[in-house]
């Protein structure tokens, strides 16, 4: 998963940094080397995006505000109620976020739906007009209760995510009902999304021929049912929702524009119906910012009805100014708190700590994921994100307790066992830290970067020199053609200090100089041995190998 590779970077990856970035980013730590990283492989335009930012409106977060907005987060993470610790939470630094449309989001987040083991039951056992019976409650409160909001959208969404394996019971469902708007509603539903599945991520024109055919057949079979459903009753949302979402695939324009005239006609103040509607009108999609902020005005003259759709003001602004965005300069990262000034959804929040992570802000990163994880504690990568982000702002105990409990349901997780060596190493606590890495090595004793962040702990960390210079003897064996073992070892030889250097320096050199930025390492070294005393410069480089 790509989340993770922003923590356990591959070997070549590691090497990398080094050479590119100097020594001193690899005396500060792995994790800013791993940061430092992702900002270059995005190489995203930078200068094109600068070009198109207005002037600064908004500012970042000053420590001393993320402080205070940590220690309320804490306070409010330990309520064991849902609802009531989402409702305590701290909204960001600065922001004026809506206090009804927190409230309402809150309560959205946390609502109960049915399950699909309910559902699945009811069908099995012939009880299929109970079904019925439930998914219409749902809808009437949906429609009349303001803590009810969105709750069949929410159903649909959970329920019926266009597995094929679900597709029996459905079938099930509309032969013992034939005439029920929520079987046809909930089949149209998972066919599109079958569809959607069929379809892909990839451009058109790399699709396979035959998942287009598989798409289009399977979008057919969506429309006979979903146009069946809003007939019988016309207010089920998520039938609307994926009406929208097939015009868009395949279905076409005219389709699209009848699916959102009559969405709207009857559910003018839906969340989910204007989230696919903003979703088709992405640039990449062939929308424009222009029908976004459209759609969004329309949206807000409903939010007094309904105030979750407050929710969808950032995301024109957000596709706008952030998206494909390096941002590094001052304007471009004022933008997030201009962007986020009203409550946002756990996506947008989510990829707005990913963008600032990325962009070497933590005290943007820390916050947005901590909102996301507000609203959706489930995010587990966010969270681990998180856990190195605490570490920035004096709150490693946090951070390991985090790690600990993600631990328990993942106990061979080598990303969270890192995330927590990390974190005690923050607190200092080497012992604890070093043991973390040794057991990431049990699990995965292949992984060149474990060893290499458990090396450079003995090494800068400990000072334990001969556990790391065993360790580096490991890595110099598993990776002879990689510089990083040599780095390490050049560095313990300077700080020890311990003889070899110059061989050390040679081997570098025959080997490795093949850049500026090696060549500067290189100097370095020589500028570092030209300290040492005669006695240590002079070893073999058949002592400097490791054996075997």
């Amino acid at each position: 998963m790509e989340s993770r590779q922003r923590v356990g970077l591959i070997v070549g990856v590691a090497v990398l940094i080094v050479l590119g970035l100097g020594w001193g980013v690899w005396r500060l730590g792995t994790r800013f080397a791993e940061l430092a990283l992702q900002s270059q492989q995005k190489a995203m335009a930078v200068a094109k995006a600068a070009d198109s930012m207005p002037v600064k409106k908004g500012r970042l977060f000053s420590n001393d505000e993320v402080y205070t907005f940590l220690a309320a987060a804490k306070k409010a993470e330990l309520i064991k109620d849902p609802l009531q610790r989402c409702l305590a939470y701290p909204d960001p630094p600065n922001s004026h976020w809506s206090a009804a449309a927190v409230h309402a989001y809150c309560q959205y987040r946390t609502q109960s739906v049915m399950s699909f083991a309910d559902i699945q039951t009811l069908i099995q056992n012939g009880q299929a007009a109970e079904l019925d019976k439930r998914m219409a409650q749902v809808l009437d409160a949906q429609m009349t209760q303001p803590a009810a909001r969105g709750s069949l959208d929410r159903t649909f969404e959970q329920d019926f995510d266009g597995s094929f394996d679900i597709r029996p019971l459905l079938d099930a469902w509309k032969r013992d009902s034939p005439n029920s708007a929520f079987a046809l509603a909930a089949s149209g539903y998972a066919y599109e999304k079958m569809a959607y599945k069929a379809r892909g991520a990839g451009y058109m024109s790399e699709t396979p021929q035959s998942n287009v055919e598989s798409m289009d057949r399977l979008l057919q079979l969506a429309d006979t049912d979903l146009q069946q459903a809003v007939a019988l009753n016309p207010h089920i949302t998520p039938a609307y929702g994926a009406m929208i979402e097939a015009g868009g695939l395949s279905l076409g324009d005219v389709y699209l524009a009848s699916a959102k005239k009559h969405a709207l006609a009857n559910n003018p103040a839906d969340l989910s119906i204007y989230g696919y509607l903003l979703w088709q009108a992405q640039p990449k999609w062939g929308g424009s910012i222009k029908e976004m902020r459209d759609i969004t005005a329309m949206a807000q003259a409903h939010a007094a009805e309904n105030p979750l759709l407050m929710l969808e003001l950032s995301k024109a602004p957000s596709y706008e100014k952030l998206k494909d965005c390096d941002c590094h300069t001052a304007e471009q990262l004022a933008e997030y708190p201009t962007i986020f000034d009203q409550v946002s959804s756990s996506k947008q929040l989510a990829d707005a700590g990913t963008a600032a992570e990325s962009s070497h802000h933590l005290e943007l990163s820390v916050v947005y994921f901590s909102e996301a994880l507000r609203f959706d504690p489930g995010l587990s990568d966010e969270r681990m994100h998180r856990i190195y982000d605490l570490n920035n702002f004096d709150e490693s105990q946090w951070a390991v307790d985090e790690a600990t409990r993600m631990l328990q349901s993942a106990p061979n997780d080598t990303d969270l066992i890192k995330a927590r060596a990390y974190s005690y190493e923050s607190l200092n606590d080497y012992p604890h830290a070093v043991q973390d890495m040794q057991a990431a090595l049990v699990i995965n004793p292949g992984d060149g970067n474990e060893l290499m962040m458990l090396g450079s702990m003995y090494a800068n960390s400990m000072h334990d020199w001969d556990k790391a210079w065993e360790t580096d003897n490991r890595i110099v064996k598993m990776y002879p053609n990689e510089p990083y073992g040599w780095v390490l070892r050049s560095e313990i030889q300077q700080q020890q200090p311990r003889a070899g250097l110059r061989d050390t320096i040679d081997y570098f050199a025959a080997h490795f100089d093949n850049s500026p930025q090696a060549h500067k390492l290189l100097l370095e070294m020589r500028a570092a041995l030209a300290l040492q005393p005669k006695s240590l410069g002079g070893a073999s480089v058949a002592k400097s190998m490791p054996a075997g």
